[in-house]
């Protein structure tokens, strides 16, 4: 019922424009991609939402949901933070239908070690995810970024802030397979208290 009433609300074109960042091929929409903003936002209703959060690939359907959902819920807040790129790297996005483009707020310790072993990471900041992670989880998460190392390959290394970070990496002072076990054992410490709420 509320998706129908959501969609007396507004036109095709506007519906249209909402999907402009999430859809393939506008020139051609389907009628479910039309559908899809009133399910997202009729959902929040369903789900007592008070703040949405998603990518900034949601902007636009957040647009619409704030002129739209006060008709049929109430006013929420809405969260953007940054995409993350597949950990596959460029051409693949990541997906839940496939599990080794992207890390589960709730996976296990020796999963999250085994797809950050295996992520793409050039020597380049540009669609690197073990970068990414870093920038927007582990440095927004903690104050200090531990490398640990032998001391034949350097001793231990620690960053204060992303930048710093970044440099070491770029100027191969840091090597991928150090940033990727640095990288994975912060990001287990900062989801192991969600992971442990999520099994109660």
């Amino acid at each position: 019922k509320d998706v129908l009433t959501l969609g007396l609300q507004i036109t095709v074109d506007r519906a249209k424009r909402s999907m402009q960042e999430v859809a393939r091929d506008l020139e051609n929409a389907k009628v479910s991609q039309m559908i899809y903003p009133l399910m997202q936002i009729a959902d929040m209703k369903a789900l007592k939402v008070d703040v949405a959060y998603g990518g900034l690939e949601q902007r636009k359907i957040h647009m619409l949901a704030r002129e739209i959902l006060p008709t049929i819920y109430k006013n929420i807040v809405f969260v953007h933070s940054p995409l993350i790129v597949s950990l596959l790297g460029p051409g693949s996005k990541m997906s839940s239908s496939k599990p080794e483009t992207m890390i589960k707020i709730d996976e296990e310790p020796e999963v999250i070690k085994k797809k950050i072993s295996s992520a793409y990471c050039p020597i380049s900041t540009e669609d690197n995810p073990v970068l990414q992670i870093c920038k927007f989880i582990i440095f927004s998460k903690t104050a200090k970024f531990e490398v640990k190392r032998l001391t034949k390959f350097g001793g231990n290394l620690e960053f204060d802030n992303y930048g710093e970070l970044e440099d070491a990496f770029i100027n191969k002072k840091l090597h991928p397979a150090d940033l990727k076990s640095a990288t994975a054992e912060n990001l287990i410490e900062i989801l192991n208290p969600v992971r442990e709420e999520i099994k109660k």
